[in-house]
Order: C-alpha cells, then structure tokens, then sequence
C-alpha cells in the first residue's frame, strides 16, 4: 500500500478544494465576514460607550469621588452641594470640586453629555483648550474638539442649549469621546439649566498627600455615612455596567457561532457529500482517518480565517463609515483595541471548528469500498423524471428540501437560531414597552408629562411650580406628581423607588395585601418581589439611599417594576434624590377624556420645556425606545444578509447537486420561468420552515431569561400579531433573497451542458 500522502499535499488539497467551488467558497466567507464585522463594529460601539463614560466620570485629576450613596450610576447621584465645603474643612484635603453631569436630547445627537464644572476648580485643567480661552463668567460655554466639527462652531459664535444661548468661548480636546462630543459650561449654569440648584451630582476630592488617600476615604466614610466614597480607579458597581456595554459584541458573537457555525458546516457537509468518491480513493490508497479529517477541518478553518480577516476589514469600514454621522462619533473614540480584533478571529476560527468537526468526523467514518460506490444522486432516469414533471413545479417543495435531510435540519437549525432572536427581542422589547404603558395608565390617569429633551426618563425633572399651574386649568380633573429614583439593595440588582403624594389619586392603584399604605414620612411600602428578594416583612426597617424606612406595608401591582421597588413620601423622595420642588412625571386626569388629545397639545405650547403625551402613547415618544428600536432594526438587517447568505448557500448546493435534472426538466420542455418558480418555492418554503423553528425556538429562550431571579421579572415577553407578521415577512424575504441568484443560475443552465454535468 502506498505511504500517506506528505502534508504538503494535504494543505495544497485544502486550497485545491476550497477553490473547486468558488462561488460556494465565496458566499460561506462572506456570510462569516458580515458576522465577524457586526462583532468589531458592534463592540467598538460597546467599548466607545463604556470608556466614554468611564473618562467622564472617573478623573486622573481626582483622588477620590464622592457621589449619593446607592446611586445605580454617578449620572443620576444627587448631593447637597454645601457638602463640598465641609469634606474641603478636612486636613488631608487640599482641593473638592462639584461637578454636575447632564444629557441632552439634541436633533444633531440624541445623547449629548454637558459638563457643569467650576470655572476656577481644578477639574477644568482636564479640559485642554485648543482654541479661544477657558470659561470665565456665565453663559459662556466651551465646545468639545468633535461637537465644534459637527455643529461647525467656532470660538465666538452662539450656541443653544435648551432654548439657552450660550456664547463658544473655547474649544478643547480631552481624547475621551463623549467628552470631545458634549460641551462644559460654569456649574452655576449647568445647575440652572438641569434644574439641580445647590446640587452636584458628585465631588471629586484631591488630597494634599496622594499617599493618605485611604485615611482621608475613611475620614469621610466614617462622618458622612450616607455617601459612598470611591477611589480614582477602584470598581464599583457602575463597571460592572461598563463591562455590560463591552459584552454587547460578545454577546453577538455567541450568536454569530450558533447561526454562522450551522451555515458554514453546512457548506462543508455538503462539500463532504460531493466528494464522497474522492475521499473513498484517498483512503484506499492509504490515507488514515485523522489525514481526513485534518483535511476537511483545515478547509473549514481557513474558510473560518479568510472570513474572519476580512470581516475585521468590513467592521473597520462600519465603523469609519458610522464616524461620518454626528450622532454616533462621540461613541466611537478610541474602539480600536487589540482585544476587539482577538475576539474577532477567535470567533471566526470558533467558526471554522464549529462548521467543520461533524463533517470531518463524517467523512472520516467514510468506509472506502461503499464511498467509491456512493451515487451523489446527480444522475436521473429520464423515464421517471418525465413522469415526475408535473409534480415537481411546486407540490413537491418539501420533497425536495427533504432529500437531503441533514443539509436542510442544518439549515433549519441556523436559520432558526436566528429568526428565534428576533423573536425573542422583539417580543421583549414589545413587554417592556407594555410594561411601561401599563406603568403610565395604573394610576387611572389620561396624560402624563415628563421633561423635555431627556434621552433618559430617568433623568427627568418637572418644577413643582408647572405641575401647579397645569392643576389650576379648569379642563383638569386632577394631577399627581410622581418622583422616580433608582437604589441598590442586597439582592436586587435595581431598587426602583417612587415618590408619592397619598392625598393625590395615582397612589390608589396600589393594592396592599399586608400591612397598610404610606401615610406619613419615614414609611415605605415595598412590593412583593422586592419583599421576597429581600427577605423582609411588614415591621421590618429598609434602608434607601443612605436612610432607613419603616415598612409598613407590602403590595402586588401585578406589574414588574412596580413590584420590585417601593413606594416613599413625595417630600422624602424629593430630600433623597435631591429634587427639591422638582417631580419627575406628572400624572394628569382631565374632566373630558375624548379631549385628552388637544389638550395634550396646548400644554406642550404653553410650557415647551415638558412633552405630554396620551398615557398609553407615552412610550411612542420616549427616546429610550427609540434608540432601542434602531438596535433591533439593526440586529434585523444583519439577520438579513447573513441568513440571505445562509440561505442561498445552501440552494446553490441543491442546484449543483440537482443539475442533471434540472437539465432533463429543460429537456422535456420546462421554460426558464417554471425553473426559477421551482427553486424559489423551495427556497421560501425552506424559510417558512425556519420562521417556525425561529418562533419556537424565540420563545423558548424569553422563558429561559424569565426564569432568572434577579431581572427575569423584568423580561416579560408580549407576542403580538405585529410580531408574527414581522417575522413571517422577514422569513419571506430571506427566502426570496436566498433563492434568487440559485434560480436565476438554475434557469440559465443549458439542457445540454448540464446533462453532461458530472
């Protein structure tokens, strides 16, 4: 028996191989490099996010940040500024600068971060100005390097902000993104113009000897027990969300393995299936098992790596692409990190194994007299086609797709993980967004108001003074006041706390069912999620924000957010997130409902710095969604174009499998459009398929994450008939893009030449 083929050989079949079908070869390298550069762009976007936010608030100038104690995150801590002045009385400290942190909705940039700093502090030196001065009095504003670039601002020119009109005194360059895209201005301004009078959301602390910073820290800790105090670089809870927004390339990763890997072992299933004789002469003439699956797993591997390569180029080009945008450039600062261009390769080779262990293991199992027998079903009988020519057109779609079952689960599988996170997507965000509705409508109310411009609705702030002057029209039945605050608490990721008035007609929605509802200060009700997460019963102390409550009773809304927080005094949710005279939410009931409308309407005339919407519309305008949904349609047209690949993949190999037949169907006198009719309903036929697999599998997973015990009550899915149809016209048209081009080649095959195809 001859000696096993050198390994140069092996590696010069790979290429060999891969280069036999080119067209085959192609596809599956672009359908990993439309995975892979979602991945790059997607954590470049993640990793911009993520070291934009730590940059803003986590200053090398600082020693230590004194922010509201179980603040989620800085951006929504609120603290006395009359702080600053006692923490600067202590010996070790040499200097403590408030800062005040705001985003802005603007048409230009929907998350526009504004920086409210002391113009003679030490944390303005941060700010290197590159042209004009540095801030100097009031209404002046300093633009970063990015936000001159888009606005097309220079020094001397006016610039507004929340109907203000500030005058561009300086531009700078920081080299942290959302800075260089936001702007800064005097603290006395940024106060003023995010309604935080005599508020900062933190202090950063510089110490006179660097060395004593945990002396100092715990100074602090120990006279001022209701703030928290981290150290410049120390993790907190707010990396943990910083690390969430990095994971989001990951995360799409996991699910370009799933859908990529299935697409790509289909390719090299099918290459294996082709080459079935071929593999049966290599191993009579003495290839051992591991040579064959070195080979078919080397193809898929630099499949894998070619796809991997130029994804990163296509990602890189995404991203070059997305900085062109004003909206979206102060994300993308400084994204290339070797880390995002590691994971990418990893994932594509991740691929490329993926893809090809089940096929290289089959093609070594492959006994070598049977191989050399193996029929690759290319060869027909013209007498049974001519009897089948009438069933083929289009009763017999599943027939077809079936006579390959392995390729078809394999592309069912694929296609379906992919269908089946939009399913799960869509229908989560439909449950928030119900969710969110019903949260706005419980308290029996027509209207509700927030601030205008906010890209957070967390981040809302309404003067009491409005509030009061809307409840004095006569087409106003009654108003509620709602403060919204977010804390932390031992087993609860977000405490969710809401400030209510009793004498005001939304706290009646709450039903208690042990203990009683809030009446005075010092109380809280907590829901019953939050009671059993947290282990506590009516009579038990709670402690909020740094202050301890008396639970006086426990509810169930039946709504998620509301179940998993708790329910305080308007006046004590007004001292613990700071927003003295300041509501977040206006729940409005009016005296003719049929006119809620236009009245909604004159309102947001009357008083431009609030929006009032139709309480069950009201999520139809908030920004938090709208960004959201720009996310889902993006994972959709991934979806798309890598299930599109998927798809007509896996009908090119039926059609060059089948050539023979198709050519004896245009021998009998089958026109090229009953062709093209043929492979398009089995290609649509084959989506529709993965739609329901998609579906299944969709809900499968959203039942899975409802079981999680810490957020899964928050993940509560709505599938709507919008969704179904969503989803069945996204399956129709990964059918229809997925068998156009195999049709069109189908149709233009000649009778003769694809006789002769071997």
């Amino acid at each position: 028996m001859p000696s096993p083929a050198p390994q140069k050989y092996v590696e010069a079949m790979i290429l060999k191989n891969l280069w036999r079908r080119k067209t085959r070869t192609f596809l599956t390298t672009l359908g990993i490099a439309v995975g892979v550069a979602s991945v790059v762009a997607l954590s470049a976007f993640g990793e911009g996010m993520a070291s934009g936010l730590e940059g803003i608030f986590s200053s090398t100038e600082a020693d230590l940040t004194l922010g509201q104690k179980d603040a989620v995150m800085l951006l929504i801590s609120a603290v006395d500024e009359r702080l600053g002045d006692e923490i600067d009385e202590l010996p070790g400290v040499a200097e403590v600068a408030g800062t005040v942190v705001g985003v802005v909705q603007m048409p230009e940039s929907p998350y526009f971060i504004v920086v409210g700093e002391e113009p003679q502090g030490f944390m303005i030196q941060h700010y290197k100005i590159i042209a004009g001065s540095p801030l100097s009095g009031r209404k002046q504003i300093l633009l970063g390097r990015i936000t001159a670039e888009n606005f097309d601002k220079e020094v001397g020119e006016s610039f507004r902000l929340n109907d203000v009109t500030y005058r561009v005194v300086g531009i700078y360059e920081t080299g942290v993104s959302m800075e260089d895209g936001g702007a800064v201005m005097s603290l006395d301004d940024a106060q003023g113009a995010f309604d935080k009078q005599y508020q900062v959301n933190y202090f950063n602390v510089k110490l006179k000897d660097p060395r004593q910073v945990d002396e100092v820290k715990k100074q602090i800790e120990a006279g001022w027990p209701d703030f928290s105090v981290i150290r410049s670089g120390e993790s907190t809870q707010e990396t943990d969300i910083y690390n969430l927004y990095r994971s989001f390339g990951l995360f799409l990763g996991i699910f370009a393995v799933a859908m990529g890997g299935l697409g790509m072992m289909n390719t090299t299933l099918m290459s294996v299936l082709e080459r079935t004789r071929e593999i049966g002469v290599l191993r009579a003439v003495g290839w051992r098992r591991r040579r064959i699956i070195i080979m078919i797993l080397g193809e898929s591997l630099a499949l894998g790596l070619a796809g991997g390569v130029l994804g990163i180029a296509l990602g890189v080009g995404m991203i070059e692409l997305a900085r062109l945008s004003p909206q979206v450039e102060s994300l993308l600062g400084g994204v290339y990190k070797p880390v995002i261009f590691i994971q990418a390769i990893a994932i594509a080779l991740t691929l490329g194994a993926v893809g090809g262990l089940y096929p290289s293991w089959r093609a070594s199992q492959l006994a070598p007299a049977e191989a050399m027998r193996y029929d690759t079903g290319a060869g027909v009988n013209l007498g049974a086609m001519g009897r089948a020519t009438a069933r083929l057109v289009s009763g017999n779609a599943l027939r077809n797709l079936f006579r390959r079952p392995t390729r078809t689960l394999v592309t069912l599988a694929g296609l379906g993980i992919g269908v089946g996170f939009v399913v799960a997507l869509i229908a989560m965000v439909d449950g928030i967004r119900q969710t969110f509705t019903e949260l706005a409508t419980l308290g029996q109310v027509d209207l509700m108001a927030e601030q205008a411009g906010v890209s957070d609705a967390s981040l809302s702030v309404i003067d009491e003074r409005t509030a009061d002057r809307i409840a004095a029209r006569p087409e106003i039945k009654s108003i509620s006041k709602i403060v919204l605050g977010f804390s932390t608490a031992p087993g609860l990721t977000y405490f969710m706390v809401f400030g209510l008035d009793p004498a005001e007609p939304y706290v009646d929605h709450y039903r208690i069912r042990e203990g009683r509802m809030i009446q005075r200060s010092g109380e809280i009700a907590i829901g019953r999620f939050a009671a059993n997460g947290l282990k506590k019963e009516v009579g038990d102390t709670l402690r909020v924000a740094g202050e301890s409550f008396t639970i006086v009773g426990i509810f169930e809304n039946g709504q998620a957010y509301e179940d998993s927080g708790g329910a305080i005094i308007l006046k004590d949710a007004q001292r613990l997130f700071n927003k003295r005279k300041q509501v977040s939410f206006l729940g409005i009931s009016v005296n003719d409902p049929s006119q809620a409308g236009e009245i909604a309407r004159q309102l947001e005339r009357e008083y431009p710095d609030i929006i009032v919407s139709e309480a069950e519309e009201m999520t139809e305008r908030m920004q938090d969604f709208a960004t959201t949904e720009a996310l889902l349609n993006t994972l959709v047209t991934l979806i798309v174009i890598v299930g599109g690949i998927v798809m007509m993949n896996a009908m090119l190999m039926s059609v060059f499998e089948r050539t023979q037949e198709i050519g004896v169907l245009r021998a009998l006198g089958w026109r090229k459009g009953r062709v093209v009719t043929m492979v398009l309903i089995e290609s649509v036929a084959l989506s529709l398929l993965s739609g329901v697999v998609g579906i299944g599998f969709g809900m499968a997973l959203n039942s899975l994450l409802a079981m999680e015990p810490t957020m899964g009550s928050f993940l509560t899915a709505v599938y709507t008939p919008k969704l179904f149809a969503q989803v069945l016209l996204l399956v129709v048209a990964l059918g229809v893009i997925g068998g156009v081009y195999p049709a069109w080649r189908a149709a233009g095959l000649r009778p003769i030449e694809a006789l002769r195809y071997e």
